[in-house]
């Protein structure tokens, strides 16, 4: 029980989707912390720039999820 064990273990395709969607999950969740600490000093309040802070972190989680993806497989 080393490390090519756990080298096996990880290096299957539902090892893989299971990190690559946990690492997904995470870069959601840092690009709306992110828009949330925008929005605590004042800026994107407004319905129109709210809107648009909104669609930034997801093209940001989407680009991030991307690159997490490269970076499992």
């Amino acid at each position: 029980m080393g490390f090519a064990y756990a080298s096996d273990l990880v290096s299957g395709f539902f090892a893989k989707f299971i990190l690559w969607g946990i690492l997904t999950a995470l870069a959601y969740h840092i690009a709306g912390g992110i828009r949330h600490l925008c929005m605590d000093l004042g800026y994107f309040e407004e319905l129109e720039s709210g809107a648009m802070s909104a669609k930034v972190a997801f093209i940001a989680t989407a680009i991030l999820s991307v690159l997490a993806g490269v970076l499992v497989w």
